[in-house]
């Protein structure tokens, strides 16, 4: 089938009309059918390198050798680059000027601009006479076939580059770039500063002054700078750019870092406008930047209360830890209590004073040494009591939030869990079955409740301030727990079920005598006439006669108590966006307060780390 002389004789129209002036095509084009397309761009001239005006032509058939193409449209013809400004003459812009160069993308095979090509933009030559640059190497075309990158013209005056754009598709384009010299002069910046921190490594910015304070963030300063410096620290002298143009406006902003290396400080001025021919001083005033704690925290706390319950629970305490170190004395004790009921302090203390401690001496000897086994286990892990509960670690999720302003915050410590260390029976380091872990139990609140005497731990409420940047103080609060029911849990869920498997001591003392056996053993004589019922209830009896004393000891206990603590603690930015990740180094100082009296003093260390913002 023979092509049509019409068609054949439009197509060469269109291939000698690209080959004499491929500018010109592009500007038919548009004016003829995308007027509104190039209305998009503005009142710019249009003229692409090599073009010209031309003459009125009519539109025929677009070329058949199509190039296949990259992008996101098909390539149904072949494509041509506009650039956007007059490029019959260099274009010109002055030293550390931002100029924007923009380009269309125009395919005659869809009857249009080109959407989503890749323009690629590049200094072909010049760059090493010169300082200037490009803000990216490549843009992507808009629905109207623009793309468009930031040429920085730099310092260095009196330089022309040669700027190439190319698309897959498209002949590349070129054209120059001058930048051009003004009256000059130089911008010194002095540093001003009076947190109560020290700061370092002080990076400072020059910007153009199209960028105001009023879009500065110190967590992201601006990257598109004209120059960068940075000084070890205040006071170690002035930043100064110089050779800038005369009567261009300019933005210094400043960030410092803390002692730790992270964001504490910033600054910024605006509106320096350079004086030609002299250097322009300048103050940049820097302020500590505020850390925001608000979140929710998993916290750990480890409280010494060694020595410190107060009162009647104090005494009791005291009188346990007796027990378990020096039976003998303790059961002496028992002995003269009894006796001043009826003869009276004095005399009984004149009577005991002449043997007590020989007799103490040998009742411990022989129950350390010498006794049943049971009842050396029970002395050795009874032993450990008060320095398990001594050493009390606590969880509790952490709550913060701010108050009134960005320096005063609020928290709540809502307790999850007790942990409880008693390495009893653990295999030390270096030995066979060796586990750190061993020894570490963990207690649930509902724990606490499930016991011969119920406790309630009450979440801590408190205030704080943020001061020095880092530091976290938290204001005198109350925590509601009851030391002396802390010891009765540790002793009847943790120590006892371990020896026995019982959950008070007087049913773990009557497992390991076995008073039923006693009585079958000595009932099985049956010429003695004594009933073995008998024999096991008079050795039951004698039991609860023994350890009736010490269960009332442990009841005595119960009474209530709470400890009243302040703290304070570092607060940690690991990845300089002003909010705290975590909170180390924390301590706590308080007492216990008990039966109307305050104990000494304790201590304790604590930690968190976030896990939710607000």
């Amino acid at each position: 089938m023979k092509t049509p002389a019409t068609s054949v004789a439009s197509r060469s129209f269109w291939m000698r009309l690209r080959e004499s002036a491929p500018g010109a095509l592009a500007v038919l084009l548009l004016a003829s059918s995308f007027a509104a397309g190039l209305g998009a761009c503005g009142d710019e001239k249009v003229v692409a390198v090599g073009g010209g005006p031309l003459e009125d032509v009519t539109f025929g058939d677009a070329p058949s050798d199509a190039l296949q193409d990259t992008g996101t449209n098909p390539n149904t013809g072949l494509r041509e680059i506009v650039v956007l400004h007059d490029t019959s003459r260099p274009l010109s812009v002055t030293i550390t000027q931002n100029q924007l160069l923009r380009a269309k993308v125009v395919d005659y095979g869809l009857g249009g601009p080109a959407a989503d090509v890749t323009l690629r933009f590049a200094i072909v030559s010049g760059a090493d006479a010169g300082d200037a640059s490009l803000s990216s190497f490549s843009a992507y075309t808009d629905t109207s076939g623009v793309g468009s990158v930031t040429f920085r013209s730099g310092t260095a005056a009196d330089k022309t580059y040669t700027v190439q754009v190319s698309a897959d598709g498209a002949e590349p384009v070129r054209f120059d770039v001058y930048v051009a010299d003004s009256p000059r002069g130089d911008l010194r910046v002095a540093l001003a500063y009076e947190g109560p921190i020290a700061v370092r490594n002080v990076h400072i910015r020059l910007v153009n002054g199209q960028f105001t304070c009023g879009q500065f963030s110190p967590i992201n300063p601006p990257v598109d700078v004209i120059g960068e410096k940075t000084l070890l620290g205040v006071g170690t002298g002035d930043v100064v750019w110089q050779n800038l143009p005369a009567s261009q406006r300019f933005t210094v902003v400043a960030t410092a870092e803390s002692q730790e290396g992270h964001l504490a400080a910033s600054g910024c001025i605006d509106g320096v406008v350079i004086v030609g021919e002299q250097e322009n001083k300048v103050t940049l005033t820097m302020f500590l930047l505020t850390l925001n704690p608000a979140g929710v925290y998993d916290s750990t706390s480890v409280f010494d209360f060694t020595g410190a319950i107060p009162g009647q629970v104090g005494e009791l305490v005291s009188q346990i830890s007796l027990l378990f170190t020096s039976p003998g004395h303790f059961l002496i004790d028992q002995v003269k209590s009894i006796a001043a009921a009826y003869v009276g302090e004095l005399i009984t203390n004149a009577v005991f004073g002449l043997f007590e401690d020989t007799v103490a001496d040998v009742i411990d000897d022989w129950m350390f040494n010498n006794s049943p086994q049971w009842i050396q286990d029970i002395l050795q892990v009874g032993s450990d009591l008060l320095q398990v509960v001594n050493n009390l670690e606590m969880q509790a999720e952490l709550r913060i939030s701010k108050l009134s302003n960005d320096y005063y915050v609020q928290g709540a410590l809502l307790w999850d869990g007790i942990v409880l260390y008693w390495h009893w029976g653990c295999p030390e380091q270096g030995q066979p079955g060796y586990d750190p872990n061993c020894g570490r139990y963990v207690f649930n609140l509902a724990a606490f409740q499930n016991t011969q005497f119920p406790m309630d731990i009450i979440e801590g409420h408190f205030t704080a301030t943020i001061q020095n940047f880092d530091q976290l103080d938290i204001d005198n609060h109350v925590i509601k727990i009851n030391y002396g029911k802390l010891i009765i849990f540790v002793l009847n869920e943790l120590i006892l079920p371990a020896l026995s498997g019982e959950h008070t001591l007087h049913d773990a003392i009557l497992s390991f005598i076995n008073c039923h056996a006693i009585g079958q053993s000595i009932g099985s004589f049956s010429l003695l006439g004594i009933d073995e019922q008998d024999v096991e209830d008079f050795c039951t009896s004698a039991v609860t006669t023994i350890v009736s004393p010490v269960e009332f000891i442990l009841s005595g206990l119960a009474l209530d108590s709470q400890l009243r603590m302040s703290g304070n603690a570092t607060m940690l930015d690991d990845d300089d966006d002003l909010k705290v990740d975590a909170i180390v180094e924390g301590h706590f100082l308080g007492h216990f307060e008990s039966d109307g009296q305050q104990g000494s003093p304790f201590t304790g260390v604590w930690e968190a780390f976030k896990t939710a913002v607000p």
